[in-house]
């Protein structure tokens, strides 16, 4: 019991990383208005989590090694890159995971589907509407417009 709890326990150590990876890989795909259907995306995310449970797997198992390292590094790492550099088998897996089961999926989409239909903007149109020109304020009257002071008061005659 005692050592299935220790690794359990160890295996919770990557749990952290791999949720934050996978939403930061959704995040960065494209969405659907970009033209990816759902089902190319669903097919990336369960990449992501299949890559990111075996790194997490080879993260807890690279502990010993990865742990110490980013240790004697210290503060040159930075905050969050000393916790990247220990978990960075989990988040390469999310990341490979991602793209080796979104990638073909995408390929046959493209393939199938999206050369073949008018693509749709992802933006809303924008039509231009130019501005009112500036309008310049009218000189006082009498004050002799530009440069009516030049020369006074220098000794000109």
């Amino acid at each position: 019991m005692r050592r299935s709890s220790v690794v359990l326990s160890g295996l919770l150590l990557g749990a952290c990383a791999i949720p934050n990876t996978i939403e930061s890989l959704d995040d960065r795909t494209p969405p659907p208005e970009f033209g990816r259907p759902v089902w190319v995306r669903t097919c990336a995310g369960v990449g992501a989590w299949i890559g990111g449970i075996g790194g997490g797997i080879a993260s807890v198992v690279l502990l010993p090694v990865t742990w110490p390292i980013s240790k004697v590094a210290g503060d040159s790492l930075g905050e969050q890159a000393s916790s990247e550099f220990v978990l960075f088998p989990a988040i390469a897996g999310a990341s490979f995971g991602h793209a080796f089961f979104g990638l073909p999926a995408d390929v046959l989409d493209y393939g199938f589907r999206r050369v073949w239909v008018e693509p749709s903007p992802p933006l809303t149109g924008y039509d231009f509407v130019p501005m009112v020109p500036m309008v310049l304020p009218e000189a006082a009257p009498g004050a002799g417009g530009e440069g009516a002071g030049a020369g006074a008061g220098n000794g000109a005659k």
